[in-house]
């Protein structure tokens, strides 16, 4: 296994809990609180219209390739991506496989994979990351002056250090931005990836600033219609976006989420944002990133021994509302099209072996038919929140208590077409939600995690009495205008 795969699995299960458990003790320390919750049955006020957002919505999908892989190979995976109905990719670009030794580029397999990826209809986001070693700094010198929290990487690897000359690294990225610019489905270039812990950047967020904004002076000059990203941060870190971006302006701001497969018991998918501080993200973001468009660019869940397909296909649905409902969130990464392969020599614990939406050899899970539904309902280019004027009310079940987050979740979603799609759910359950929806319907569709459709009852102009919500079920419906 080359670098770049490697990589990605060898270090990131053993540490990353750790670091999220110290985040979320060293937010309590700041006596950080988000604001109160309301309940989802409370909607508005009796005769007040509140104005609904409109707003971009995408989806890419990551999978990592080695330089030299089979394009046959990937071919295969870009026919998935299709079928899924997401035609970008997300993927690592390796500094140590392109340039091996100072100004030796080996650039030939990426302008195959670009090539193919336009055949294929696929747009490309790719992020570059893993100094070589020639190009890091001396012994580790300074390596974690600033850093987050967070274990670092192996001693003696040097692949997450920054390079030690400024230089070097701007020769490489004019290098790779004057190839990937040659190819219009390139759409951008992301610096790095994972910076804000130690096992994935061992400088200072000062250093990164550093590396982000000679980067993104090189590409608008060699490439200037390609996107500068941030790196996608482990969590919705306000502390180092405010350090990261202080003095280079960046198109698109990412972070990662994976709830429930590595964060500790007590956060939930329904909790991860109020947990990670992301009311507190969301100001720093605007004022340090002038409030670029903000991505979850990295999300998923892994089908471990006890978490079955449907586990992972009702998670990526509650996935996908609770993100879209977020105003500021655009696009949501889904990792990963396929697991690793059992027999890759990883040393990664067991999650990253079972991320995909299909087996390792690409049989699909039935989660891919739950995502291939959800980004065909909402994957519209831009979509209107309505849940400012979604009213609900319990008709059976527990009531909620108290946080939003208790009770039943139900997100509405309006398309360009006139369209409505509401995303319904209690994890608690069962209860028989009576909703009344933001615009009038005609008739009602009902979406279960393969795919299928029936026909649903209960619809009378705005009025959708009598939705039923086993425990943990989740349920997607579409109402015709």
């Amino acid at each position: 296994m080359t670098p770049l795969r490697a990589r990605r699995v060898a270090t990131f299960t053993a540490t990353l809990t750790a670091t999220l458990t110290a985040t979320l003790v060293a937010l309590d320390a700041c006596a950080y609180r988000a604001p109160a919750q309301t309940p989802p049955a409370a909607g508005p006020r009796a005769g007040v219209r509140v104005a609904l957002l409109t707003k971009p919505v995408s989806f890419q999908i990551l999978e990592d390739y080695d330089a030299g892989d089979d394009l046959h190979d990937v071919a295969r995976d870009f026919a998935l991506f299709r079928d899924l109905g997401v035609t970008t990719w997300r993927g690592g670009i390796s500094w140590l496989e392109v340039e091996p030794a100072r100004g030796q580029f080996q650039l030939g397999w990426i302008d195959r994979f670009a090539a193919l990826a336009a055949d294929s209809g696929i747009t490309l986001r790719p992020y570059v990351a893993y100094t070589p070693a020639w190009a890091v700094t001396p012994d580790g010198a300074g390596a974690t002056a600033g850093a987050t929290a967070g274990p670092a990487a192996p001693t003696g690897e040097t692949w997450h250090d920054p390079p030690r000359r400024l230089a070097d690294w701007t020769a490489f990225v004019d290098t790779l931005a004057r190839t990937l610019g040659r190819h219009p489905n390139v759409r951008s270039i992301e610096i790095y990836n994972e910076e804000n812990t130690t096992q994935w950047w061992s400088g200072s967020a000062a250093a990164y600033d550093s590396v982000l904004a000679a980067a993104a002076t090189t590409i608008r000059r060699v490439a200037p219609r390609l996107q500068v990203i941030l790196g996608g941060m482990v969590w919705p870190d306000s502390a180092w976006t405010v350090r990261a971006c202080r003095s280079t302006r960046v198109d698109i701001v990412p972070f990662h989420a994976y709830p429930e497969t590595w964060t500790p018991d007590s956060v939930t998918l329904e909790t991860y944002l109020h947990d990670f501080g992301y009311a507190r993200f969301l100001p720093a973001e605007r004022t340090s990133c002038a409030g670029a468009p903000v991505w979850i660019n990295e999300t998923g869940f892994a089908t471990l021994p006890g978490k079955t397909e449907q586990d992972q296909a009702r998670w990526w649905a509650r996935a996908v509302a609770t993100f879209l409902a977020e105003p500021a969130v655009q696009e949501i990464g889904i990792y990963e099209i396929k697991d690793l392969r059992s027999s890759a020599p990883a040393i990664g614990g067991a999650p990253n072996y079972h991320l995909g939406i299909t087996y390792a050899d690409r049989r699909k899970k039935l989660a891919f038919e739950t995502l291939r539904t959800l980004v065909r309902l909402l994957g519209t280019t831009t979509l209107t929140l309505g849940d400012p004027q979604l009213d609900v009310t319990v008709r059976s079940g527990p009531e909620p208590e108290g946080r939003r987050m208790d009770g039943p979740q139900v997100h509405v979603f309006l398309r360009p077409d006139g369209r409505q799609v509401v995303i319904a759910w209690d994890r608690a359950g069962p209860v028989v939600l009576d909703l009344r929806l933001p615009r009038a319907g005609r008739t009602a569709r009902s979406f279960a995690l393969d795919g299928t459709s029936t026909s649903l009852s209960g619809l009378a102009g705005r009025a959708l009495r009598g939705l039923a919500i086993g425990a943990g079920e989740v349920r997607v419906v579409e109402v015709d205008p």
